[in-house]
Order: C-alpha cells, then sequence, then structure tokens
C-alpha cells in the first residue's frame, strides 16, 4: 500500500479558474456542519441578552426612531413613508456591513482552529454571514408594527425582498473573500474596510431613497454616476418589495447592479480559494 494513501494535503490550493466551484463544493459537502456552527452562534450571541432574540427587530427599530426624530420631527421630511424606509435601509445596510466584515475577518479570527488542523475555510467564511442573514429576517418583524402605524399592506412586489437580500450577501460576501487574504497580512485593510462601511452608510440610500434622489437631481446629470453604487439597487428593491411602490429604475441600472454583484462573488470565491490557503503562515 502506497504511503500517501489516506493522507491529505493540509492546505490545498485550488486552481484559479476552479475557484468558485471548489468553494461551493465545499459548502455543500459540508452543509451540516456549517448549519450547526450557524445555530452555535446564534445561541452564543444572545445568550447572556435578557431580550434574547427580541435584539433582531429591537436594536434596528430604536435606530429608526432616533433617525425618525433628526430627520423627520426636526427637519421636517414631509414624506409620511419615511419611517418605513429609514427602518428598512438600517437593516439591509446592517446586514450588508456586518456580512462584509465578518467575511473580511474570518480568517484572523479563527487563526488558532486553523493552525491545528484542517479545516474547510470556506465555512468560517460562510457560517457568519448565513448566521448575519437569519438575524436580518428576523429584523425585519419590526416592520410590522410601523406597517400598521402607516396603514401600508403588503402588496405583489414582496418577491424582490428575497432577490434585494440576495444582492446585498452576495455583494457582502464577494467583497470580503477577496480582502480576507489580504486581511491577514495586513491590518490596514480591516481599518479601511470600517471607514467605507460608515462612508457608505451615508452614499447608500439608507437614510435618503432613490426618489428623494430623483426630485433633488432634476437634469440627471449625477444618476449614472450615484448608480454605480452597486447598493442601490437591492435597496430599493427591498424598500419597494414592502410599501408596494413601483421601482422606476432603468433596466440597465438593474442589469449593472446583479451582474456587478454576481460578479463579485464569483471573484470573490476565486481569490480566496487561491489565496487562502498562501496566508496561514501570516496568522
Amino acid at each position: 500500500m502506497s504511503d500517501d494513501v489516506g493522507l491529505r494535503e493540509q492546505h490545498p490550493i485550488a486552481p484559479t479558474l476552479s475557484g468558485p466551484i471548489h468553494f461551493l463544493a465545499a459548502i455543500r459537502d459540508n452543509w451540516y456542519l456549517t448549519i450547526n456552527l450557524v445555530r452555535r452562534d446564534l445561541r452564543a450571541k444572545y445568550r447572556r441578552a435578557l431580550i434574547g432574540y427580541g435584539w433582531t427587530w429591537l436594536e434596528p427599530l430604536l435606530l429608526a426612531t432616533v433617525y425618525y426624530i433628526l430627520f423627520t420631527i426636526i427637519a421636517g421630511q414631509p414624506d409620511p413613508l419615511y419611517p418605513l424606509h429609514i427602518l428598512i435601509g438600517i437593516i439591509v445596510w446592517s446586514h450588508f456591513g456586518k456580512s462584509l466584515q465578518a467575511t473580511l475577518g474570518s480568517l484572523k479570527k479563527s487563526r488558532n482552529l486553523i493552525k491545528q488542523v484542517y479545516f474547510p475555510r470556506e465555512i468560517l467564511a460562510t457560517t457568519p454571514v448565513l448566521t448575519q442573514l437569519w438575524i436580518t429576517m428576523a429584523s425585519f418583524l419590526a416592520i410590522i408594527p410601523v406597517m400598521w402605524y402607516l396603514d401600508v399592506n403588503l402588496s405583489g412586489m414582496i418577491w424582490m425582498l428575497p432577490l434585494g437580500l440576495l444582492l446585498t450577501t452576495l455583494l457582502a460576501m464577494g467583497i470580503g473573500l477577496m480582502m480576507a487574504p489580504l486581511n491577514v497580512i495586513s491590518e490596514d485593510v480591516g481599518h479601511l474596510f470600517r471607514f467605507i462601511v460608515r462612508a457608505g452608510f451615508f452614499i447608500s440610500p439608507v437614510m435618503w431613497t432613490y426618489e428623494m434622489f430623483l426630485e433633488r437631481d432634476t437634469t440627471g446629470q449625477w444618476l449614472d454616476l450615484v448608480m454605480l453604487n452597486p447598493m442601490v439597487v437591492p435597496l430599493t428593491m427591498v424598500r419597494h418589495s414592502i410599501d408596494g411602490g413601483a421601482m422606476d429604475i432603468a433596466t440597465n441600472h438593474i442589469l449593472y447592479s446583479v451582474i456587478f454583484s454576481i460578479v463579485v462573488f464569483l471573484t470573490g470565491m476565486t481569490v480566496f480559494k487561491r489565496w487562502e490557503a498562501r496566508v496561514v503562515k501570516y496568522l
């Protein structure tokens, strides 16, 4: 019998072009383990909290209340649905920011496990995103009392909700996967993306909406520039899936956002599989 039988390369490097295939295959083959890690993370997150899972909807609701006071009562924002739009924007952006940062720091956070035994690092990058996705879905419970207060009923546009969240997840995870190996080498990457997430909160339509921008940009000279932000379409999708409004966004801008998110995700998986084994020595 050959001495190589039963042996496995501890830190295998996948071929570049097949990176996404190997990444998804690892998640598929270890799906049971991935789900159990998600359950563990959810239990650990609220283990010592008196309210427990109630924080999944209480936190965005409290933040939306603060911003509602600032922008509606003090600044005099006339849109009656503005409180609902703020709440939805906060929930979606929180999912994007936390998923991005969790993926970005997945290798560094699990350095002890990676050093000791072989473990599919794809699981380490995917588990926190799935955990955050579950929390985000639970956070949408906070929308129910606001919808009741504003007399907003769900419409046939609700199908855009999962699509908008999917695009948000692919974009956040793709960026995080691309930069995770570099984050192991330099802590500057983590600091940079913390700033990007904070700045993106204001650059993206979280506190403002696509329709508010159109009212200000009457000539349309800034529209193409603003739509370069791939989060404009997912945020608008989720908002209109709830309030039932028509999404008056040009088809080319929607296609750009969808294609951009998918390409970033595929690129992220490729880069991650190519480099995650090479940066282990820096952990």
